[in-house]
Order: structure tokens, then sequence, then C-alpha cells
């Protein structure tokens, strides 16, 4: 089909303007335009993905500009102990600490692909729409935001060419921030429970006070009274918690904060929130802050291309992306919580 004529207007406008933002002159888009962002532009674009993306990426380093694939972490995390005091009036010298994490490990980012498409007769539905072409980045942004914060807690390998089919929460994209605890030091920092052995509301597992209470006990001494730590709770354990409250209290005042139908105040004496497309069965402490996203900053490319042998516009873009604990001593994490069996 052709597109209409007020569709190949704002069609034409967005290729204008994306030529614009990336601070070249607009092309022919049947041959495909490319593009390559400046560090300055790789900034800008991030910070739109953050800005109009889920809102958790607000709260956590989402758009963290590096310019190597491969490198040292570049956040500022405090670590540990600085005072101390040490005679020097013999061989005693005085030791300078690192206020951050050195770790020789750092950070790896890996290729990773946002490719999309838009069809003429969509084009022609929303071109009656003055801001047709925000509409459709906006939407796009939101894509690319959700995927992102999907393979931070479910990634666990960046293979070749990935499988969305065998791995439908892009296990198989990029390495995330859960699957990096569990090869942190062998798995000092991790519990994974076997079939069984933690179900909510028995045995060890007996609420989540207990649960947010045994996952902070898994951090070093000098985090655990940290007042920025938030436990990560799963959206499954915290409705069957609610239920319990409501089941117990109905009515009744209780200890735990009500919101919109939501237990706001924290388990275990911290605040308590379930992050987006986060997994089943899983309780986490950490500050939000120590969850990083790494881009570099050198390698964001987009081809633009007008595909009348398909009726479409096809967008290809892509960047260099890694996922960071800033501070793997700084979280731990249980996993394979399961809810009691139904009534």
């Amino acid at each position: 089909m052709n597109l209409s004529e007020q569709g190949r207007q704002a069609l034409d406008l967005h290729f204008v303007n994306t030529a614009r933002a990336f601070g070249v002159q607009p092309g022919n888009p049947s041959a495909g335009q490319h593009y390559a962002a400046t560090p300055s532009v790789a900034q800008t674009i991030y910070n739109k993905v953050v800005e109009d993306g889920n809102q958790f990426l607000r709260l956590i380093n989402a758009a963290v500009m590096v310019g190597e694939i491969k490198g040292e972490k570049v956040g500022l995390e405090l670590t540990g102990r600085v005072a101390s005091r040490t005679d020097t009036n013999g061989a005693g010298e005085r030791t300078p600490k690192h206020l951050s994490n050195t770790d020789p490990k750092g950070y790896e980012l890996f290729p990773t692909q946002f490719d999309v498409a838009l069809k003429y007769s969509k084009i022609d539905s929303w071109a009656k729409f003055p801001d047709f072409a925000e509409r459709y980045i906006r939407l796009v942004r939101q894509a690319m935001g959700n995927d992102m914060l999907t393979v931070g807690w479910h990634g666990t390998s960046a293979a070749g060419t990935t499988n969305l089919g065998s791995n439908p929460n892009l296990e198989d994209l990029n390495i995330g921030w859960l699957q990096i605890l569990r090869d942190f030091n062998s798995g000092s920092q991790h519990y994974a429970a076997s079939a069984s052995e933690l179900v909510l509301g028995s045995g060890d597992a007996k609420n989540l006070d207990v649960l947010v209470h045994e996952a902070k006990m898994m951090l070093p001494v000098y985090h655990r009274n940290r007042d920025d730590l938030v436990a990560l709770v799963s959206g499954d354990l915290l409705s069957a918690q609610e239920e319990t409250y409501y089941e117990v209290n109905g009515n009744t005042p209780t200890e735990k904060a009500m919101l919109s139908g939501r237990i706001t105040r924290a388990y275990g004496g911290l605040p308590t929130i379930t992050p987006p497309f986060f997994p089943s069965g899983i309780v986490k402490v950490t500050p939000l802050s120590n969850l990083s996203i790494y881009i570099q900053d050198s390698s964001i490319r987009r081809i633009q291309k007008d595909k009348p042998e398909k009726d479409e516009v096809q967008d290809f873009n892509s960047a260099n992306q890694g996922y960071v604990v800033e501070d793997e001593e700084m979280a731990a994490f249980i996993e394979g919580i399961e809810l009691p069996p139904a009534a």
C-alpha cells in the first residue's frame, strides 16, 4: 500500500527530525540513513529512555556512559571502613583505603540490538496527531527500557545469536544483576533454596520479615546497617503476605502501612518494593544505587529505512550494554522461595 499524503508528510518530518537529533543532514530514507551518536547525543538518547521508560529505571543507575567495552567499574559507593590508627614510630606505615570497590573483574559490555518496524497503515492512522513522531519514539523507548530491566533480572548469558522462543525473558541476551551475584565469590551473596525448603508461612520462611532479615544477614556486617538498603520482593510473595495480613487483621490497623491496596512499609526493617519484571520466589537486599546499566558511548548506531517492499519503516538500533553490581558485597538475595499449596 502507499502512504497517504498526510502520512508521507509526517514520516518525512520524522526522518528530518531524527537526522537533526544526531547532528547530520537528512539523507535518502529509501537507501537507509545511518547514524552514529556522539557521546553527548548518546547520553541524551538514554536519558530519554530512562525518562520515558518504567519509573524503576529512575531509581537505579540506568544510563552510565563508559568509553570502553571492558574496564573498571565507575560507580562510587562507600564500601567499608576508613577510620583506623597506625603507630608510625617504628616500622608502621599508614595505608590509605579505597572509598569505592576496586574490582579487578570490572565490567564487560555486549552488543544489543533494538530493531523495530512500523507499518504504513499505522503511520496513516497516527499521522493526524501533530506529535506523531514523538508518540512513536516514546513507545520505542518504553520497549527498550522494559527489555533492559527484564534482562537485568533474568539474564544469565550472552549468546552470539539469541533465541526468544527458548528464552522468553531474554535470558540469553546479557548477564544480569542476579546472575552476577550467583557467580560472585562462590555464591557468598546468594542462597538458592532446594525444592520445598523455603515455603512462605512455614519453617524457616515464617513470613517476609524473616526472609528479608535473613537476606540482610548475608551482607558483611559493615553493610547491614546502611540507611539506603531496600528489600526487593517478588510480586507473588508480597501478594501472598498481604492476603495473610488481611485474613488475620481484617480492618484492624497493623504495623504495615497500606497505600492503594499495597503494603509499602518495611519488611525486615527495610523499605520494600517489587521491581517490574522481577522473577518469582525471590527476596533481595541492596541499595538501589548499587544497580547499574553501562553503555559504551561510542557504540550507539541507528539505521532508519523506508521499506516500501514491506509497506513499513524499519529502525535498526544497537549499542554495547552491560549490567553491573557496583559492589557485590552490598547485595544479597534468596531464591527458590515457594508459596504454600492452595487450600
